[in-house]
Protein backbone atom coordinates (compact mmCIF):
# COMPACT_ATOMS: atom_id res chain seq x y z
CA UNK A 1 0.00 0.00 0.00
CA UNK A 2 2.95 2.26 1.07
CA UNK A 3 4.59 1.46 -2.28
CA UNK A 4 1.46 1.95 -4.42
CA UNK A 5 0.58 5.42 -2.30
CA UNK A 6 4.00 6.80 -3.27
CA UNK A 7 3.49 6.27 -6.96
CA UNK A 8 0.24 7.37 -7.35
CA UNK A 9 0.05 10.24 -5.10
CA UNK A 10 -0.63 13.64 -7.00
CA UNK A 11 1.02 15.48 -4.08
CA UNK A 12 4.14 13.74 -4.66
CA UNK A 13 3.94 14.44 -8.42
CA UNK A 14 3.59 18.10 -7.90
CA UNK A 15 6.59 17.93 -5.65
CA UNK A 16 8.63 16.33 -7.85
CA UNK A 17 7.54 18.85 -11.03
CA UNK A 18 8.59 21.46 -8.71
CA UNK A 19 12.18 20.24 -8.29
CA UNK A 20 12.36 19.97 -11.82
CA UNK A 21 11.33 23.09 -12.40
CA UNK A 22 13.83 24.08 -9.76
CA UNK A 23 16.75 22.73 -11.46
CA UNK A 24 15.86 24.54 -13.99
CA UNK A 25 16.07 27.45 -12.17
CA UNK A 26 19.89 26.25 -11.38
CA UNK A 27 20.68 26.19 -15.18
CA UNK A 28 18.84 29.31 -15.84
CA UNK A 29 21.12 31.34 -13.63
CA UNK A 30 24.54 29.39 -14.64
CA UNK A 31 23.44 30.39 -18.41
CA UNK A 32 24.12 34.06 -17.54
CA UNK A 33 27.86 33.18 -16.82
CA UNK A 34 28.38 32.40 -20.61
CA UNK A 35 28.51 34.24 -23.72
CA UNK A 36 24.97 35.77 -25.17
CA UNK A 37 24.61 35.41 -29.37
CA UNK A 38 22.17 36.90 -31.06
CA UNK A 39 20.95 37.30 -34.44
CA UNK A 40 18.57 39.63 -36.20
CA UNK A 41 16.63 40.81 -39.38
CA UNK A 42 15.62 44.51 -39.55
CA UNK A 43 14.20 46.51 -42.27
CA UNK A 44 13.61 50.06 -41.92
CA UNK A 45 12.24 53.14 -44.11
CA UNK A 46 12.33 56.46 -43.32
CA UNK A 47 12.69 60.10 -44.64
CA UNK A 48 14.81 61.13 -41.39
CA UNK A 49 17.45 62.94 -42.47
CA UNK A 50 20.06 61.05 -39.40
CA UNK A 51 18.54 57.75 -40.16
CA UNK A 52 18.47 58.70 -44.05
CA UNK A 53 22.32 59.46 -44.18
CA UNK A 54 22.95 56.60 -41.73
CA UNK A 55 21.67 53.84 -44.03
CA UNK A 56 23.25 55.56 -46.77
CA UNK A 57 26.40 55.57 -45.01
CA UNK A 58 26.11 52.02 -43.70
CA UNK A 59 25.52 50.85 -47.10
CA UNK A 60 28.78 52.35 -48.26
CA UNK A 61 26.46 54.96 -50.60
CA UNK A 62 27.76 58.53 -49.61
CA UNK A 63 28.76 60.66 -52.19
CA UNK A 64 29.65 64.92 -51.33
CA UNK A 65 27.02 65.81 -53.47
CA UNK A 66 24.24 64.26 -51.42
CA UNK A 67 21.85 67.73 -49.35
CA UNK A 68 22.42 66.65 -45.81
CA UNK A 69 19.18 68.40 -45.17
CA UNK A 70 16.97 66.13 -47.33
CA UNK A 71 18.44 63.24 -48.47
CA UNK A 72 15.35 61.78 -49.98
CA UNK A 73 13.78 58.72 -48.67
CA UNK A 74 15.60 55.68 -48.09
CA UNK A 75 15.19 52.21 -47.11
CA UNK A 76 17.29 49.44 -45.24
CA UNK A 77 17.98 45.69 -45.25
CA UNK A 78 19.93 45.22 -41.97
CA UNK A 79 21.56 41.61 -40.65
CA UNK A 80 22.80 42.00 -36.82
CA UNK A 81 25.31 39.36 -35.37
CA UNK A 82 26.02 40.30 -31.93
CA UNK A 83 27.90 38.81 -28.80
CA UNK A 84 27.71 40.05 -25.03
CA UNK A 85 29.22 38.88 -22.33
CA UNK A 86 29.16 40.15 -18.86
CA UNK A 87 32.35 39.79 -17.24
CA UNK A 88 32.09 41.41 -13.98
CA UNK A 89 29.01 42.09 -12.00
CA UNK A 90 30.20 42.66 -8.37
CA UNK A 91 29.47 38.23 -7.53
CA UNK A 92 25.69 38.95 -7.97
CA UNK A 93 25.24 35.85 -10.70
CA UNK A 94 27.21 33.84 -8.10
CA UNK A 95 25.13 34.29 -5.18
CA UNK A 96 22.24 34.06 -7.15
CA UNK A 97 23.30 30.73 -8.48
CA UNK A 98 23.94 29.47 -5.03
CA UNK A 99 20.78 30.61 -3.90
CA UNK A 100 19.32 28.82 -6.21
CA UNK A 101 20.88 25.41 -5.39
CA UNK A 102 19.72 25.96 -1.81
CA UNK A 103 16.48 26.24 -2.58
CA UNK A 104 16.34 22.75 -5.04
CA UNK A 105 18.00 21.35 -1.56
CA UNK A 106 14.87 22.68 0.09
CA UNK A 107 12.31 21.62 -2.47
CA UNK A 108 13.99 17.95 -2.43
CA UNK A 109 13.84 17.85 1.51
CA UNK A 110 10.10 18.93 1.71
CA UNK A 111 9.28 15.87 -1.09
CA UNK A 112 10.99 13.94 1.49
CA UNK A 113 8.85 15.33 4.34
CA UNK A 114 5.70 14.53 2.17
CA UNK A 115 6.89 11.27 1.75
CA UNK A 116 7.03 11.00 5.25
CA UNK A 117 3.82 12.32 6.24
CA UNK A 118 2.19 9.92 3.24
CA UNK A 119 3.54 6.58 4.61
CA UNK A 120 2.69 7.96 7.94
CA UNK A 121 -0.84 8.82 6.98
CA UNK A 122 -1.18 5.32 4.44
CA UNK A 123 -0.14 3.31 7.66
CA UNK A 124 -2.72 5.40 10.00
CA UNK A 125 -5.52 4.24 7.47
CA UNK A 126 -4.49 0.80 7.02
CA UNK A 127 -4.37 0.37 10.26
CA UNK A 128 -7.60 1.70 11.06
CA UNK A 129 -9.28 0.05 8.45
CA UNK A 130 -7.98 -3.30 10.05
CA UNK A 131 -8.98 -2.05 12.99
CA UNK A 132 -12.56 -1.42 11.68
CA UNK A 133 -12.33 -5.01 10.38
CA UNK A 134 -11.49 -6.48 13.37
CA UNK A 135 -14.73 -4.35 15.16
CA UNK A 136 -16.77 -6.42 12.15
CA UNK A 137 -15.72 -9.58 13.76
CA UNK A 138 -16.09 -8.89 17.61
CA UNK A 139 -19.74 -7.61 16.41
CA UNK A 140 -20.25 -10.64 14.61
CA UNK A 141 -19.26 -12.54 17.85
CA UNK A 142 -21.34 -10.25 20.15
CA UNK A 143 -24.52 -10.60 17.76
CA UNK A 144 -23.79 -14.35 18.13
CA UNK A 145 -23.79 -14.19 21.70
CA UNK A 146 -27.11 -12.35 21.67
CA UNK A 147 -28.51 -14.89 19.44
CA UNK A 148 -27.31 -17.55 21.78
CA UNK A 149 -28.87 -15.54 24.72
CA UNK A 150 -32.17 -15.03 23.22
CA UNK A 151 -32.61 -18.60 22.48
CA UNK A 152 -32.03 -19.42 26.24
CA UNK A 153 -34.65 -16.64 27.06
CA UNK A 154 -37.25 -18.49 24.84
CA UNK A 155 -36.69 -21.74 26.52
CA UNK A 156 -37.01 -19.99 29.88
CA UNK A 157 -40.00 -18.92 28.33
CA UNK A 158 -41.48 -22.00 27.43
CA UNK A 159 -40.74 -23.50 30.60
CA UNK A 160 -42.14 -20.65 32.33
CA UNK A 161 -39.25 -19.78 34.17
CA UNK A 162 -39.03 -15.98 33.09
CA UNK A 163 -41.23 -13.55 31.66
CA UNK A 164 -42.26 -12.79 28.08
CA UNK A 165 -41.16 -8.75 29.11
CA UNK A 166 -37.53 -10.89 29.66
CA UNK A 167 -37.52 -12.44 26.26
CA UNK A 168 -38.21 -8.74 24.96
CA UNK A 169 -35.22 -7.71 26.37
CA UNK A 170 -33.31 -9.78 24.55
CA UNK A 171 -34.44 -9.19 21.65
CA UNK A 172 -33.68 -5.93 21.74
CA UNK A 173 -30.45 -7.16 22.51
CA UNK A 174 -30.26 -9.28 19.24
CA UNK A 175 -30.96 -5.93 17.08
CA UNK A 176 -28.95 -3.58 18.75
CA UNK A 177 -26.16 -6.30 18.31
CA UNK A 178 -27.19 -6.60 14.43
CA UNK A 179 -26.96 -2.94 13.90
CA UNK A 180 -23.53 -2.85 15.46
CA UNK A 181 -22.62 -5.50 13.18
CA UNK A 182 -24.15 -3.08 10.00
CA UNK A 183 -22.17 -0.08 11.84
CA UNK A 184 -18.96 -1.54 11.62
CA UNK A 185 -19.33 -2.75 7.90
CA UNK A 186 -20.44 0.76 6.95
CA UNK A 187 -16.77 2.22 8.84
CA UNK A 188 -14.63 -1.16 7.45
CA UNK A 189 -16.23 0.64 3.86
CA UNK A 190 -15.24 4.27 4.59
CA UNK A 191 -11.59 3.44 5.22
CA UNK A 192 -11.13 1.23 2.69
CA UNK A 193 -12.21 4.00 0.55
CA UNK A 194 -9.76 6.46 2.20
CA UNK A 195 -7.40 3.80 1.48
CA UNK A 196 -8.89 3.99 -2.14
CA UNK A 197 -7.99 7.62 -1.90
CA UNK A 198 -4.70 7.15 -1.44
CA UNK A 199 -3.61 4.36 -3.53
CA UNK A 200 -5.83 5.86 -6.60
CA UNK A 201 -7.51 2.50 -7.51
CA UNK A 202 -10.60 0.57 -6.47
CA UNK A 203 -9.15 -2.49 -3.83
CA UNK A 204 -10.29 -5.61 -5.19
CA UNK A 205 -12.38 -8.12 -2.91
CA UNK A 206 -9.49 -10.85 -2.85
CA UNK A 207 -7.26 -7.91 -1.22
CA UNK A 208 -9.33 -7.20 1.56
CA UNK A 209 -7.67 -9.03 4.80
CA UNK A 210 -8.97 -11.64 7.52
CA UNK A 211 -11.48 -9.68 9.21
CA UNK A 212 -10.02 -11.79 12.20
CA UNK A 213 -6.39 -10.85 11.80
CA UNK A 214 -5.42 -9.20 15.20
CA UNK A 215 -1.69 -7.64 15.51
CA UNK A 216 0.09 -9.05 17.81
CA UNK A 217 0.66 -7.35 21.55
CA UNK A 218 2.64 -4.43 20.63
CA UNK A 219 6.14 -5.00 20.08
CA UNK A 220 7.94 -1.93 20.44
CA UNK A 221 9.68 -1.69 17.08
CA UNK A 222 10.95 2.02 18.05
CA UNK A 223 11.39 2.48 21.82
CA UNK A 224 10.07 5.21 23.32
CA UNK A 225 13.12 6.11 24.52
CA UNK A 226 13.60 9.94 26.13
CA UNK A 227 11.91 13.10 24.78
CA UNK A 228 14.77 14.97 25.17
CA UNK A 229 16.83 12.71 22.86
CA UNK A 230 14.08 11.72 20.65
CA UNK A 231 14.02 15.32 19.78
CA UNK A 232 17.58 15.68 19.48
CA UNK A 233 17.22 12.94 16.84
CA UNK A 234 14.20 14.17 14.90
CA UNK A 235 15.73 17.95 14.32
CA UNK A 236 18.85 16.19 12.93
CA UNK A 237 16.91 13.85 10.17
CA UNK A 238 13.31 15.44 9.73
CA UNK A 239 13.50 16.80 6.09
CA UNK A 240 11.79 20.13 7.85
CA UNK A 241 14.71 20.97 9.31
CA UNK A 242 16.96 19.95 6.26
CA UNK A 243 14.39 22.03 4.06
CA UNK A 244 14.32 25.05 6.63
CA UNK A 245 18.69 25.22 6.40
CA UNK A 246 18.64 25.44 3.14
CA UNK A 247 16.06 28.15 2.77
CA UNK A 248 18.30 29.91 5.54
CA UNK A 249 21.19 29.56 3.28
CA UNK A 250 19.31 30.99 -0.27
CA UNK A 251 18.21 33.65 1.91
CA UNK A 252 22.12 34.44 3.15
CA UNK A 253 22.83 33.63 -0.83
CA UNK A 254 20.22 36.63 -2.04
CA UNK A 255 21.81 39.09 0.87
CA UNK A 256 25.06 38.88 -0.36
CA UNK A 257 23.79 38.69 -4.07
CA UNK A 258 22.48 42.43 -3.36
CA UNK A 259 26.12 43.76 -2.55
CA UNK A 260 26.97 43.41 -6.24
CA UNK A 261 24.69 46.95 -6.95
CA UNK A 262 27.70 48.93 -5.00
CA UNK A 263 30.19 47.82 -7.13
CA UNK A 264 31.08 48.68 -10.48
CA UNK A 265 29.98 45.88 -13.65
CA UNK A 266 31.97 45.10 -16.73
CA UNK A 267 31.12 43.55 -19.68
CA UNK A 268 31.97 43.46 -23.46
CA UNK A 269 29.95 43.31 -26.87
CA UNK A 270 30.27 42.77 -30.19
CA UNK A 271 28.61 43.63 -33.81
CA UNK A 272 28.68 42.16 -37.07
CA UNK A 273 26.47 43.70 -39.73
CA UNK A 274 25.24 43.54 -42.97
CA UNK A 275 23.59 46.48 -44.79
CA UNK A 276 21.60 46.79 -47.96
CA UNK A 277 19.42 49.16 -49.99
CA UNK A 278 17.39 46.35 -52.15
CA UNK A 279 19.46 43.15 -50.95
CA UNK A 280 21.44 43.06 -53.80
CA UNK A 281 24.69 44.34 -52.05
CA UNK A 282 25.81 43.94 -48.87
CA UNK A 283 28.06 46.36 -47.09
CA UNK A 284 29.59 45.07 -44.07
CA UNK A 285 30.89 46.40 -40.25
CA UNK A 286 31.97 45.98 -37.43
CA UNK A 287 31.75 47.07 -33.61
CA UNK A 288 33.46 46.10 -30.41
CA UNK A 289 33.23 47.74 -27.29
CA UNK A 290 34.13 47.26 -23.79
CA UNK A 291 31.77 48.83 -21.27
CA UNK A 292 32.27 49.82 -17.19
CA UNK A 293 29.50 51.07 -15.12
CA UNK A 294 29.20 52.31 -11.69
CA UNK A 295 25.88 53.16 -10.28
CA UNK A 296 26.77 55.75 -7.96
CA UNK A 297 23.14 57.15 -7.26
CA UNK A 298 19.86 55.18 -7.79
CA UNK A 299 17.14 56.58 -5.82
CA UNK A 300 18.45 54.10 -2.96
CA UNK A 301 17.35 50.87 -4.69
CA UNK A 302 20.36 48.96 -4.09
CA UNK A 303 19.93 49.54 -0.22
CA UNK A 304 16.10 48.79 -0.27
CA UNK A 305 17.03 45.13 -2.42
CA UNK A 306 19.43 44.49 0.37
CA UNK A 307 17.41 45.50 3.42
CA UNK A 308 14.46 43.39 1.87
CA UNK A 309 16.97 40.57 1.19
CA UNK A 310 17.85 41.04 5.48
CA UNK A 311 14.55 40.75 5.99
CA UNK A 312 13.53 37.55 4.06
CA UNK A 313 16.88 36.10 5.75
CA UNK A 314 15.18 36.78 9.20
CA UNK A 315 11.96 35.25 8.20
CA UNK A 316 13.07 31.99 7.27
CA UNK A 317 15.39 31.90 10.22
CA UNK A 318 12.46 32.58 12.88
CA UNK A 319 10.57 29.97 10.41
CA UNK A 320 13.22 27.35 10.63
CA UNK A 321 12.78 28.16 14.83
CA UNK A 322 8.79 27.48 14.24
CA UNK A 323 9.40 24.42 12.44
CA UNK A 324 11.78 23.58 14.89
CA UNK A 325 9.27 23.77 18.31
CA UNK A 326 6.69 22.24 16.09
CA UNK A 327 8.85 19.40 15.27
CA UNK A 328 9.97 19.28 19.20
CA UNK A 329 6.32 19.09 20.26
CA UNK A 330 5.39 16.46 17.75
CA UNK A 331 7.93 14.00 19.17
CA UNK A 332 6.94 14.94 22.93
CA UNK A 333 3.66 13.60 21.72
CA UNK A 334 4.12 11.05 19.95
CA UNK A 335 6.56 9.37 22.45
CA UNK A 336 4.01 9.83 25.26
CA UNK A 337 1.24 8.19 22.54
CA UNK A 338 3.53 5.35 22.84
CA UNK A 339 4.17 5.12 26.18
CA UNK A 340 0.06 5.53 26.67
CA UNK A 341 -0.80 2.55 24.29
CA UNK A 342 2.18 0.06 26.24
CA UNK A 343 -0.08 0.61 28.79
CA UNK A 344 -3.45 0.73 27.23
CA UNK A 345 -2.76 -2.70 26.15
CA UNK A 346 -1.67 -4.13 29.02
CA UNK A 347 -5.04 -2.93 30.61
CA UNK A 348 -7.27 -3.94 28.21
CA UNK A 349 -5.96 -7.35 28.16
CA UNK A 350 -6.72 -7.75 31.85
CA UNK A 351 -9.89 -5.88 31.58
CA UNK A 352 -11.20 -8.57 28.67
CA UNK A 353 -9.80 -11.57 30.32
CA UNK A 354 -11.92 -11.05 33.71
CA UNK A 355 -15.27 -9.71 31.52
CA UNK A 356 -14.99 -13.49 29.57
CA UNK A 357 -14.50 -14.92 32.81
CA UNK A 358 -17.23 -13.22 34.21
CA UNK A 359 -19.62 -13.65 30.91
CA UNK A 360 -18.79 -17.14 31.26
CA UNK A 361 -20.23 -17.67 34.56
CA UNK A 362 -23.20 -15.59 34.20
CA UNK A 363 -24.26 -17.30 31.14
CA UNK A 364 -23.91 -20.37 33.03
CA UNK A 365 -25.53 -19.48 36.31
CA UNK A 366 -28.52 -18.12 33.73
CA UNK A 367 -28.75 -21.49 32.12
CA UNK A 368 -29.31 -22.82 35.48
CA UNK A 369 -32.04 -20.12 36.00
CA UNK A 370 -30.28 -18.43 39.27
CA UNK A 371 -29.46 -15.26 37.61
CA UNK A 372 -31.97 -12.49 36.30
CA UNK A 373 -31.57 -11.44 32.39
CA UNK A 374 -30.55 -8.17 33.54
CA UNK A 375 -26.83 -9.86 35.15
CA UNK A 376 -26.57 -11.41 31.76
CA UNK A 377 -27.01 -8.30 29.32
CA UNK A 378 -24.99 -6.36 31.53
CA UNK A 379 -22.16 -8.75 31.37
CA UNK A 380 -22.91 -9.14 28.07
CA UNK A 381 -22.14 -5.70 27.16
CA UNK A 382 -19.35 -5.64 29.47
CA UNK A 383 -17.34 -8.17 27.54
CA UNK A 384 -18.25 -6.55 23.94
CA UNK A 385 -16.92 -3.32 25.79
CA UNK A 386 -13.59 -5.45 26.54
CA UNK A 387 -13.66 -7.13 23.40
CA UNK A 388 -13.55 -3.62 21.55
CA UNK A 389 -11.27 -1.91 23.45
CA UNK A 390 -8.50 -4.84 23.57
CA UNK A 391 -8.83 -4.32 19.90
CA UNK A 392 -8.62 -1.03 19.84
CA UNK A 393 -6.05 -0.58 21.92
CA UNK A 394 -3.90 -3.01 19.91
CA UNK A 395 -4.43 -1.00 16.17
CA UNK A 396 -3.76 2.03 18.47
CA UNK A 397 -0.34 0.58 19.21
CA UNK A 398 0.39 0.35 15.92
CA UNK A 399 -0.55 3.64 14.72
CA UNK A 400 1.46 5.38 17.47
CA UNK A 401 4.56 3.40 16.38
CA UNK A 402 3.69 4.87 12.57
CA UNK A 403 3.20 8.20 14.54
CA UNK A 404 7.12 8.09 16.14
CA UNK A 405 8.73 6.77 13.70
CA UNK A 406 7.35 10.18 11.15
CA UNK A 407 7.82 12.37 14.11
CA UNK A 408 11.68 11.04 14.11
CA UNK A 409 11.92 10.77 10.47
CA UNK A 410 12.57 7.11 9.93
CA UNK A 411 10.53 6.71 6.89
CA UNK A 412 12.11 10.08 5.40
CA UNK A 413 15.38 8.11 5.40
CA UNK A 414 14.33 4.46 4.29
CA UNK A 415 12.06 6.70 1.33
CA UNK A 416 15.00 8.39 0.53
CA UNK A 417 17.41 4.66 0.30
CA UNK A 418 14.57 2.91 -1.56
CA UNK A 419 14.94 5.92 -4.09
CA UNK A 420 18.73 5.43 -4.71
CA UNK A 421 18.20 2.08 -5.23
Amino acid sequence: AVEEALQASPELEQMRQRMRAAAEQVRQVEATFYPRLVIAEDFNITNNAVFALMNIINQRRFRPDIDFNEPGTEQNFGSRLRGEWALFEGGSRWQERQAALAQERSIGAEWQAARNQLVARVTEIYYQWLQALAYIGVAEKAFESAQTDERMGEARVRADAALPSELLRLKARRAEARGNVVTAQSNALKLQAGLERLLARPIVPAEIPDPGIVPPVMQTDVPPGDSDRNIAVALERRPEMAAARSLIEAARARVRATHGGFLPRLGVNADYLLDSETLGKFADSWYVGIQATWPLFEGGLSVSRMEEARSRLKEMESRSDQVALEIALEVNQATLAVQEAAEKIRVAGERKAWAEKALDEVRHIYSRQAATVDSLLQAEVAWNQAEVAYTAALFDGKIAQAFLRRALGDFADELAGRSEA
